[in-house]
């Protein structure tokens, strides 16, 4: 339409005029008095009327700077300075436009809290600036510089303040999956004192030769462990052709599955509390052998994030400590001891909370809950499911309390119905709260804004 036409002409001139291509500086600081945008009013006091506006304009920046790799290349800071922004929501836009961004000027704002950031907490990987000066924040939160640290890995200067070297900073960035021996996405995986990998490297390896002492080295007479088996779930298609049978019976005694476990005494009967109780319970089970971490790390999906209020056992914090939330999928194998051969396959969910502990590392498990269900393959994944698992995966724990299966299958049937990558899927539903149908609202709301590279195909919902 010629309104249309004369919005993309304005918006054009307007980037035009505060694009500095030597510097690489996008310039959208005081945007209501840019007398050119002032005149249309665009961008008046009205949240509702920016909100509108930034989506806009970056459709344009897209059409101006091409692909994400060009982007990339042509803009390496911008600037919003002096627009009274109060949060991330009405600029969100910004973030898929130009994830690469180095340095990020938010300065002279209305950011009032760690809450009006957080929807950028994932966002700008490889930022190494940022600024925040001018901020309500500053005086409502003035331990905020902790937190903006920990989300930005990369991060060099706060407020032009030096936060990290750059060795330091160069260490983060090459990604938790330089110092891992498994693909973890670093978002997904916040582990500054390597507490969580040491464990997770220890952990399966002893869980498979020798559980007594495990349940002694990690477990104290606090911890608890339970085990739920999900004999429903759906199996390796080569499996069922075959008709092997699934064999449960070495687990259903222990299992606590809350929907099939319906009376109080033997639900207690199931939860186990301390080593030696846990220990006996591990005994009872099948001996495994789980994949290797370093040489398959394709068979894991893990996750880690920092968990407040975990008991303290020295009783000096009535409030709790900081732990740590550990969440793993995967499979494994069940051995003939006698062979030494794999004689069953399964697949798991395991987590964990850690916490502060009198052990040899200085940790314990807080609790353990396992849940084994029929192995349901790996090669007869699809593409698009393999992927979505990656996506969950990369997710920092924010399935809105369903589990990593569903979580999965959500994600394939919205990448099916809208045409967009899984990871981008995840995020949509993840802004949703995991609500199926408020996620496909969403998506038909913002789908003419969105860049072409979040599609693999043409969206069937239009």
């Amino acid at each position: 339409s010629g309104a249309g036409h004369e919005l993309k002409r304005l918006l054009t001139s307007v980037i035009d005029r505060r694009y500095n291509s030597s510097t690489k500086l996008l310039d959208l600081r005081d945007l209501a008095h840019d007398p050119e945008i002032a005149a249309t009013g665009l961008f008046n006091e009205k949240e509702s009327t920016r909100a509108k506006f930034f989506p806009a304009l970056m459709k344009v920046c897209e059409g101006i700077f091409g692909t994400l790799q060009q982007r990339k290349e042509a803009v390496l800071s911008i600037t919003l300075e002096n627009n009274e922004i109060p949060s991330t929501t009405a600029i969100t836009t910004i973030a898929p436009t130009f994830p690469d961004l180095k340095n990020l000027d938010l300065s002279n704002n209305q950011f009032r809290d760690i809450a009006s950031l957080e929807g950028w907490k994932l966002k700008f990987r490889h930022l190494e600036h940022l600024v925040l000066s001018g901020n309500p924040i500053e005086q409502e939160n003035p331990d905020y510089h902790a937190t903006i640290t920990r989300w930005y890995p990369g991060l060099r200067f706060l407020n032009g303040v030096q936060v990290r070297s750059e060795e330091e900073a160069a260490i983060n960035t090459k990604g938790v999956t330089r110092t891992l021996p498994f693909p973890v996405k670093g978002p997904s995986f916040e582990d500054q004192d390597q507490v969580a990998e040491n464990f997770i490297k220890n952990f399966f390896p002893g869980f498979d030769s020798d559980r007594t002492t495990l349940a002694n080295y990690y477990y104290d007479a606090q911890s608890d462990f339970s085990l739920s088996v999900n004999t429903a779930a759906m199996r390796d298609p080569n499996q069922q052709q075959t008709g092997v049978p699934q064999e449960w019976d070495s687990y259903i005694k222990k299992s606590r599955n809350l929907k099939k476990v319906t009376h109080l005494p033997a639900r207690m009967s199931r939860h186990f509390r301390g080593p030696q109780a846990i220990a006996e319970c591990w005994a009872t089970l099948p001996t495994t052998r789980h994949p290797d971490l370093a040489t398959d790390p394709s068979k894991w999906l893990i996750e880690c994030q920092p968990i407040p209020y975990v008991p303290d056992p020295s009783g000096q914090s009535p409030f709790g400590v900081s732990g740590l939330l550990i969440t793993l999928h995967g499979e494994y194998e069940e051995i003939d001891v006698s062979s030494g051969q794999a004689k069953k396959q399964r697949s798991f969910d395991r987590t964990f909370v850690l916490g502060p502990g009198g052990g040899p590392e200085g940790v314990r498990v807080v609790n353990d809950l396992l849940t084994v269900r029929a192995y349901g393959g790996f090669a007869a994944f699809k593409p698009e499911e393999e992927n979505a698992a990656s996506a969950v995966a990369a997710a920092p724990g924010a399935t809105g309390g369903i589990t990593v299966e569903v979580a999965e299958q959500m994600v394939v049937e919205l990448t099916k119905q809208t045409g967009m990558l899984p990871q981008y899927s995840k995020d949509c539903l993840e802004q949703a709260g995991w609500d199926f149908n408020k996620a496909l609202e969403t998506f038909a709301a913002v789908r003419q804004n969105l860049p072409a590279e979040y599609f693999a195909q043409a969206p069937v919902l239009v």
